[in-house]
């Protein structure tokens, strides 16, 4: 064969030509090889390694505040009835029953507060969070009973719904209110702070704004919105406050408020307990602003006032103030003295001596104690010589002397 060098120019420079164009075709697919093999590496990789479906919402916490009487839980996928305690659990789907006299405090984990009432039977539908949103969520069912609830503040993004047979309500953030259910299912909605829109099974929609209410029947029919009366204000005794008496079998203490407009009576209640699950007083036809309480017993009582108006519809309970009673220790006797009780026609004279700063009555009549507790008074009287007369002398501690006697006549 004849060497490069003795190639014609021409045909030399062909050679060189098709070599330079070989040596890129097979760098471009040499190129082109790579690229596929990468593109088909991320092909295999992609369907070998599954992107993982983020996490959507976790369940939270859910606890008792205060437990009181006959609690009971029944967890999700049992038939066994627990007792409960502040130390419970609550998850989905958990029962919570309360006996007659019995009340439970539930807290969720975004702040919702939920105060289930005696005889009633509610179900924790949902209590979860979004890790990335931060977005809280709450669900209660109410299967009959009553409970009292207050949501999340305003600034914890989330809601809160709660579901009865009848009426399924969502409650806007920093919302009180009260619901009533019968065994029928008929529900009983008030609005005291904030607002919640209410959906009827039969699919009425309603909203409800403050101090609204409005009852749905066992059908799911809801009635007309109905405005509740105002709070009442407490004014005395003064909240915690601590009352003696020399002799509590003959105390009496005197629970005062203010008037609400519109208002025809109030609803009362006094109990030992703060969850007022067994109150000593419910008194649901007070007419006053008023009312005495007499003979208790040493310790501490709670009260709070509802108004009603005059269909029966009732506002919110203020807020609640205790009272402490307790018996007034014994003290040294109150010296009474009487030097003279003579009588000169219808003029009785009366001349003695008691405790400086005391006060003294003569069968209910107010005498006049100087300030060393001398006493010496002319008052008309119509008795004559004999005559019984009460003296009784009191001072600021409590203490009392009474002295019985009888008229005389002036010689």
């Amino acid at each position: 064969m004849a060497s490069d060098d003795k190639l014609p120019p021409r045909k030399r420079g062909d050679l060189l030509e098709w070599f330079t164009v070989s040596y890129r075709s097979l760098a471009l697919g040499g190129v082109a090889v790579v690229l596929l093999a990468a593109l088909g590496w991320l092909q295999f990789c992609r369907k070998a390694t599954p992107t993982p479906t983020p996490t959507t919402s976790v369940e939270t916490s859910t606890r008792f505040q205060s437990v009181e009487g006959s609690v009971q839980v029944k967890r999700a996928g049992t038939l066994e009835w627990i007792p409960a305690s502040r130390a419970s659990v609550l998850k989905q789907s958990d029962l919570v029953r309360t006996g007659s006299g019995a009340a439970a405090e539930i807290l969720f984990a975004d702040g919702t507060h939920l105060s289930v009432r005696p005889d009633s039977l509610i179900t924790i539908e949902e209590s979860t969070e979004n890790p990335v949103s931060r977005t809280q969520r709450v669900g209660i069912a109410i299967q009959s009973g009553e409970a009292n609830f207050q949501t999340a503040a305003r600034n914890v993004p989330g809601s809160t719904t709660i579901s009865t047979p009848t009426v399924r309500t969502t409650a806007d953030r920093d919302t009180a209110g009260n619901i009533q259910v019968a065994e029928s299912g008929a529900t009983g909605l008030r609005i005291y702070k904030g607002q919640g829109e209410a959906q009827t099974r039969t699919g009425q929609k309603i909203t409800l704004a403050p101090n609204q209410g409005v009852k749905i029947d066992a059908a799911g029919a809801a009635g007309p919105t109905v405005n509740l009366p105002t709070v009442p204000l407490l004014t005395a005794p003064p909240n915690q406050t601590e009352v003696a008496y020399p002799d509590l079998a003959q105390g009496v203490t005197l629970l005062m408020w203010n008037g609400v407009p519109g208002a025809t009576a109030y609803r009362v209640m006094v109990d030992f307990s703060p969850a007022f699950a067994r109150p000593l007083y419910d008194r649901q036809g007070v007419r006053s602003t008023q009312m005495e309480l007499r003979a208790l017993d040493a310790g501490s009582y709670y009260w709070k006032v509802a108004a009603l108006d005059a269909h029966g519809s009732e506002g919110s309970f203020s807020d609640l103030w205790r009272f402490t009673l307790a018996k007034a220790p014994q003290s040294a006797p109150l010296p009474l003295s009487v030097e003279a009780l003579e009588l000169k026609g219808n003029v009785l004279h009366v001349r003695g001596r008691t405790e400086t700063g005391a006060s003294l009555t003569l069968n209910g009549v107010r005498l006049e104690v100087q300030p060393d507790g001398s006493f010496n008074e002319y008052v008309a009287f119509e008795g004559g010589a004999g005559a019984p007369v009460l003296l009784r002398a009191t001072n600021s501690r409590g203490g009392t002397t009474d002295m019985r006697r009888q008229v005389s006549v002036a010689n």
